[in-house]
C-alpha cells in the first residue's frame, strides 16, 4: 500500500536521514575545526574582547594580567580584541562585533600573589546560547593552561560568568527559552493547523462551483488561520510576561507584531502544504516533517547557512531576541520584515499555482 503513496515513501526515508544527519553534524562540528595555517586560528575561532583593568605589579618577573591576555591571544580558539574601557567592550558585544568579552579586574595580580582567588569576569550575551556553550569550555581550557604553566594547582583563577542584555524576569531560563517557545509555538501551531485547510475540504469543493475563485479560497484560508494564530500569540505573550514576571526591553506590541509575522507566514506555509498533499494523512505526515525540520534549522545550534537568512522562523527568533533582550528598534529589521513578507507572498502564490491545477481535493 505504501508503495502507491510516493509522498509517504519519501518522508519514510527523508525524516530519519534528516534527524541522523543533523545529529552527526552536531556531534562532529566541534572536532572538524581546521587550523588556518596563515593565522594559527581555528576556522570557527571566536572573537572576544579583553579589558585589562589591573595595573598592579606585585608578582616578581612578569605582569600576570598581560601574560594571561597573551595566553588568550595565543589560543587557536580565540581572536582577541583589546579594549581600554569595559563600556567599549560591552558596546562591541551589543553590536555583535565580539562574541564575548573578559575583564581582568583591578587586583588580579595581587590576589594571585596573596593566594587569593582572582576572578575574571566573562561577559556573554544572555540570548546567545550557542556561544555560551562553546566559549566557557574554551575559556576554561586557557585558564588551565595558564595555571599549569605557572605551577599553580589551588584554583588561583576563577571565572565569573555574567549574562548581558537580559530582560527583567524570574530567571534567565524563562526569558531565553520563553522567547524561542513564543516564536516556535506560533509558527508551527499555525502551520500544522493550516496544513488541513484545503485538502479533503468537501464544502470548499462545492463553494468553488460558485463565482468564488481559487485565489479567494487561498487568501480566505490564510487570513483565517492568521487571525487564529495572532490571538494565540497574544495569549502566549501575556502568559509569558505574567507567569514569569518578564519585562522585555521593548514594547509588548513590538513582540506581538513579530509574532504576527510568524502567524501569517506560518499560515501561508500551512496552506501551501495543504495544496501539495492529496490526503489528510499526508498532511499529518508533512506536519511531522515540518516540526522536526524546524527544530533542526530554527534553533540556531546548527549552522544552516542561507536558511537562516530566509526562513521566517529563524528571522523571527533573531528579531524577538534582539528587540526583547537588547532593546533594538524594530526599524532596524526592515530587511527581515521584507523577506518574511516576500516569503509569505511566495507561499500564497505557489499554493494558488498548485491549487488551480487540481480538479478535486479529496
Amino acid at each position: 500500500m505504501i508503495r502507491k503513496d510516493m509522498f509517504a515513501l519519501l518522508l519514510l526515508f527523508a525524516l530519519p536521514l534528516m534527524i541522523m544527519g543533523t545529529m552527526y553534524i552536531a556531534i562532529n562540528q566541534g572536532s572538524i575545526a581546521q587550523i588556518n595555517q596563515d593565522t594559527g586560528k581555528n576556522d570557527d575561532a571566536l572573537v572576544i574582547g579583553v579589558v585589562d583593568s589591573d595595573p598592579t605589579n606585585t608578582f616578581p618577573g612578569e605582569d600576570l594580567s598581560a601574560n594571561f591576555t597573551w595566553y588568550l591571544s595565543e589560543s587557536p580558539k580565540f581572536i582577541v580584541v583589546m579594549y581600554d574601557y569595559e563600556e567599549d567592550a560591552r558596546t562591541a558585544l551589543y553590536h555583535d562585533l565580539v562574541k564575548a568579552y573578559a575583564v581582568v579586574p583591578y587586583g588580579f595580580e595581587g590576589n594571585i600573589t596573596g593566594d587569593i582567588p582572582a576572578f575574571v569576569d566573562l561577559h556573554v550575551s544572555s540570548s546567545d546560547l550557542n556561544t555560551q556553550m562553546s566559549i566557557f569550555g574554551s575559556f576554561s581550557s586557557v585558564v588551565n593552561d595558564f595555571r599549569f604553566d605557572h605551577g599553580w594547582i589551588k584554583g588561583e583563577i576563577a571565572i565569573d560568568k555574567i549574562g548581558e542584555f537580559e530582560p527583567e524576569g524570574s530567571s534567565s531560563t524563562a526569558s531565553i527559552f520563553g522567547v524561542f517557545m513564543l516564536v516556535f509555538s506560533v509558527f508551527i501551531a499555525v502551520s500544522a493547523t493550516a496544513a488541513q485547510a484545503i485538502v479533503g475540504d468537501v464544502p470548499l469543493n462545492r463553494m468553488l462551483l460558485t463565482p468564488s475563485t481559487k485565489m479567494e479560497a487561498i487568501l480566505g484560508k490564510t487570513l483565517a488561520y492568521f487571525l487564529i494564530g495572532l490571538f494565540q500569540a497574544a495569549v502566549l505573550l501575556f502568559l509569558w510576561m505574567w507567569m514569569f514576571a518578564i519585562v522585555p526591553n521593548t514594547s509588548p506590541l513590538i513582540i506581538l507584531f513579530i509574532l504576527g509575522l510568524m502567524s501569517i507566514s506560518g499560515s501561508s506555509l500551512g496552506v501551501l502544504i495543504s495544496t501539495v498533499v492529496s490526503t489528510r494523512l499526508q498532511a499529518n505526515q508533512s506536519f511531522l516533517f515540518l516540526l522536526f525540520g524546524s527544530l533542526i534549522v530554527g534553533t540556531g545550534f546548527v549552522d544552516v547557512g542561507v536558511v537562516d537568512k530566509v526562513y521566517p522562523l529563524n528571522l523571527g527568533r533573531v528579531m524577538i531576541v534582539d528587540t526583547a533582550f537588547k532593546g533594538i528598534l524594530i526599524t532596524e529589521f526592515l530587511n527581515e520584515i521584507f523577506i518574511i513578507a516576500t516569503m509569505t507572498v511566495a507561499f500564497v502564490l505557489l499554493a494558488w499555482g498548485i491549487y488551480v491545477k487540481k480538479t478535486t481535493l479529496a
